[in-house]
């Protein structure tokens, strides 16, 4: 069975255009857009009752309106589309004149209200209705040319304008396909393939393409590539449930396994299509699908199959009263009727072909007609009747250069030159036969040649795929890898981070720590000064570094004097300390403590350390001193320290006082003041007295090392007790300084008790003694002899002692 490819490409165009004017149509457009796939009968009865129905609206800026609030009305651009769809429908149902004339309302409205963009799409429509109602080569193309021309004015971002190139493109090389060489019709569809659209949610334009490429490919014989187009086109449509597009996708591929010989596969498509068609009546369409049914099963030799589909068409075709199609169904019963032996039976309906061609000149069904007419007489055994009929069957088939029927044509003619034992011409026409079959099975043989280089070539992309494949899955699994060993060092990167940043912090917290211990061992707890720990740290380093210089000035080492290197020392005794509790509390006593601590470490220079030594007990330390200068300047300077210190505290603790004291003097009574005013006097009284013991290192001017660090520390004790005893007596301020004369020998003061030594020297001279006091000091105290008073005047202070 031979379908014409005209029939093909109508019925592939009528669901090619769906969706063509969506985008600016209204709802109810769209929807008669939809059902021209389905029942375009349907579909014009909607777009005619639009057009009947709403008013055509001539209101300033209404041209374009794309809503459809108002439904009494319609607007110039809806009005064209509800025509094309009119136009559409009316080719569905093949009613060209009316097609044509819908289409020239169209043009009418186009051209009345200037709309440049639709009037690309009428051209493009009535170039689509030129081929397929006309089949005008020509005059489409002419079209399809004005249409290019027009789409060029436009701006490439314009609306619809990727769809209009796209169908313009595929309709021109679906007319090439038909009518043109293969080279180009394949031009046509590469640039029909390079102005699809890469939107993925819409793949119908697609599966469009791949139906009408893979239709081509199939008449080419190109049975590989055409399946791949095709076998693409059907699961996308399935996947999107283009249910039309499905149908029309079965049909291609019924046709494809048929010409392959898997009859099986090619029944299952087109019983699907055959299935659809019926659903939705769509007549025609159901008709080819029921005479390719009914040709596959006469394919496999169930001519009862083969009849009752062809009966079928038959009843379809006689309803719609198609002259080409009843022709060729009759041909076909003829045929089945012929291979079950029912010869009277095929005679009837080769008649009744012949009969229905009379109509169409140069049909080729005549020739096959009367082809098969020749057989049945054959078979009935009338050699010279077949003769006649066979032989003008192979005239018409030569003129028709019908190799197909010419072969048949020269073995029938054979076996009725031998029915009529005429065996030299029955010889040369089966020689005839033989090398028109040999020219076949060539053809053939090519043909196969071309498929297996085909499916060469497609193995060997399948090997170099799978090869690529087994490469590319060994680098996912080596990235697999590398990923699995960056995130492992990656984690380990950032364990180690952490670690690091934890063990830091935990340092750092360590080495706080370590320095508030350091303070707090190193500082007094009540006034923040260096402690005594700090004096006996940093003293002995001291008096190292002094005797080293001496040492090397010794040697020659040095120039300048070590003298100029001594230490002063002032320890002093602050006598309001003593009962700072007692008098004023353990809350006040420690923040006077804290300020004294914080006013000393203010007062005391760079050049000088203070040490907080005992509870009342403090060490100054000063460095680079002249060797001229006067202990009363050293004894001057901390007296001072502790008289400022005791006379702010007294001005902030009455300027406190007097702030709160702000109570009315009308509720209060004279005692009531006395006391209040008795309150800040006994809060605030400190002593500002403070008993000095002076010193220098070092302390023997000729044995610098023979007094160290607790051994001159016990010469200030010793100093500091006399000028402790001087402030009880007299209830001031004292200092008393100590110095050994030049000649002072180290003996005296090695390896004994230094207190005992220094009241030893005193008493020989060998220890001179300055102090504040005028009177005598009593040194018998201090002695478990019996020791006179004695007193002698210094040389520098004329002080007596």
């Amino acid at each position: 069975m031979r379908i014409s490819p005209l029939l093909v490409g109508l019925l592939f165009w009528l669901t090619s255009m769906a969706a063509f004017a969506s985008i600016h149509s209204s709802p109810v457009l769209t929807d008669a857009e939809k059902l021209l796939d389905t029942s375009p009968i349907q579909s014009l009865e909607i777009s005619n009752r639009f057009l009947a129905q709403r008013r055509l609206t001539t209101g300033a800026n209404r041209s374009h309106v794309n809503n459809d609030t108002d439904r009494s009305i319609r607007t110039p651009l809806h009005t064209v589309y509800a025509y094309l769809i009119s136009a559409r429908a009316y080719a569905h149902l093949e009613q060209p004149l009316e097609s044509k004339a819908a289409l020239q309302k169209a043009y009418q409205v186009v051209e009345e209200y200037d709309l440049k963009h639709t009037h690309v799409q009428v051209v493009l429509t009535e170039a689509t209705l030129i081929w397929h109602l006309d089949h005008d080569e020509q005059g489409a193309l002419a079209k399809l040319d004005a249409v290019q021309t027009a789409m060029s004015t436009l701006p490439e971002n314009s609306l619809n304008g990727p769809e209009l190139r796209f169908r313009s493109a595929l309709l021109r090389a679906n007319i090439l396909a038909e009518t043109s060489d293969n080279e180009s019709a394949l031009v046509a569809y590469e640039n029909a393939r390079s102005q699809l659209s890469n939107d993925p949610q819409d793949l119908r334009d697609k599966v469009e393409f791949q139906l009408s490429f893979g239709r081509f490919l199939l008449a080419q014989e190109q049975h590989e590539s055409a399946l791949t187009e095709l076998l693409s086109a059907f699961w996308i449509a399935s996947e999107n449930e283009y249910t039309a597009l499905i149908a029309n996708a079965n049909m291609e591929l019924a046709r494809l396994y048929f010409q392959q010989g898997v009859l099986e596969q090619a029944l299952e498509h087109a019983n699907q299509a055959a299935a659809f068609f019926e659903h939705f009546s769509l007549s025609r369409r159901l008709s080819a699908s029921q005479r390719l049914l009914a040709t596959l099963y006469e394919q496999q030799s169930r001519y009862n199959f083969a009849l009752v589909h062809y009966f079928n068409a038959l009843e379809v075709e006689q309803s719609l009263g198609r002259t080409q199609p009843l022709a060729d169904i009759h041909l076909a019963i003829a045929r089945t009727y012929f291979e079950l032996k029912h010869f009277p039976l095929s005679d009837r309906y080769i008649q009744d072909a012949l009969r229905l061609v009379g109509s169409l000149p140069n049909s080729p069904l005549t020739t096959q007609a009367m082809l098969l007419q020749g057989r049945i007489h054959l078979a009935l055994e009338q050699p010279k009747q077949a003769e006649k009929e066979i032989k003008t069957a192979l005239e018409r088939a030569e003129a028709e250069n019908d190799i197909t029927t010419m072969t048949h044509a020269y073995q029938a003619l054979s076996n009725a030159f031998e029915a009529q034992e005429r065996y030299q011409v029955a010889l040369a026409m089966q020689r005839e036969y033989e090398q028109l079959r040999a020219t076949q099975a060539q053809s053939k043989q090519q043909q196969q040649a071309d498929t297996f280089k085909q499916q060469q070539r497609v193995v060997e992309r399948q090997l170099q795929m799978d090869e690529l494949q087994r490469q590319l899955d060994t680098a996912h699994q080596e990235q697999l890898h590398l990923q699995k060993v960056n995130y492992f060092l990656l984690g380990s990167l950032g364990v180690l981070i952490a670690i690091v940043y934890l063990r830091h912090r935990a340092a750092v917290l360590r080495q706080t720590e370590l320095e508030q211990l350091r303070d707090d061992f190193y500082t007094h707890p009540r006034t923040g000064l260096r402690n005594l720990r700090m004096l006996n740290a940093k003293l002995p380093r001291s008096l190292e570094k002094s005797n080293a210089n001496f040492e090397q000035w010794y040697l020659n080492d040095m120039i300048h004097q070590p003298l100029s290197d001594r230490l002063r020392f002032a320890m002093f005794d602050v006598v309001f300390l003593k009962e700072l509790f007692l008098l004023h509390g353990y809350q006040r006593a420690q923040d006077i403590e804290r300020q004294l601590g914080e006013y000393l470490s203010e007062r005391v220079t760079q050049s000088g350390r203070l040490y907080h030594f005992a509870d009342t007990l403090f060490i100054y330390i000063e460095t680079n001193w002249d060797e001229n200068t006067k202990p009363e300047a050293l004894a001057q300077f901390v007296q001072t320290l502790i008289e400022d210190f005791v006379t702010q505290y007294q001005n902030t603790v009455h300027e406190a006082l007097a702030k709160d004291a702000t109570v009315d003097t009308s509720d209060q009574s004279l005692d009531n003041h006395t006391s209040i005013d008795a309150a800040p006097q006994h809060l605030a009284r400190l002593t500002p007295h403070v008993a000095i013991g002076l010193a220098e290192y070092p302390f023997l001017p000729r044995a610098y090392t023979s007094i160290n660090d607790q051994e001159l520390i016990e010469i200030l004790l010793t100093a500091t007790h006399q000028a402790s005893a001087l402030v009880q007596q007299s209830e001031e301020s004292h200092w008393v300084h100590f110095s050994a004369i030049n000649t002072a020998p180290a003996a005296s003061f090695v390896n004994t008790n230094l207190r005992q030594a220094c009241l030893k020297g005193i008493e020989s001279g060998l220890v001179k003694v300055k102090t504040s006091s005028n009177g005598l000091m009593d040194w018998q105290k201090d002695h478990e002899s019996d020791k006179k008073r004695t007193s002698f005047i210094d040389d520098d202070s004329n002080k007596s002692v």
